[in-house]
């Protein structure tokens, strides 16, 4: 009997049902998603295909594969460092303000 397969929604690399983070791209899990209703929940909801419409590859269809990227990945440096600044900023207003 086959057994469903899981995917990265970020990458599309196939890992483990009970994998937190993908071993390909490093991203982390909170949950599965169904890839036909697109319901989300915890691992175990889906032990026998997905509980919104019972979509499971192990009942013949085909996998999902690999999907383009839905987010625009990780911010580039620039941000964390201006992000960064502002927040001092702030910080020394506040500092200065109670002064």
């Amino acid at each position: 009997m086959k057994r469903p397969r899981y995917f990265c929604e970020h990458c599309g690399a196939e890992v483990g049902r009970d994998a937190s983070v993908c071993p390909s791209c490093g991203r982390f899990f909170s949950s599965v998603k169904c890839p036909r209703c697109g319901f989300s929940g915890e691992p175990f909801l889906f032990r026998n295909g997905c509980p919104s419409c019972g979509y499971s590859e192990a009942g013949g269809r085909s996998a999902p594969g690999p999907r383009r990227p839905t987010a625009a990945g990780p911010l580039p440096v620039w941000m964390y460092v201006a992000a960064v600044l502002a927040l001092g900023a702030a910080l020394a207003a506040v500092l200065l303000a109670a002064r």
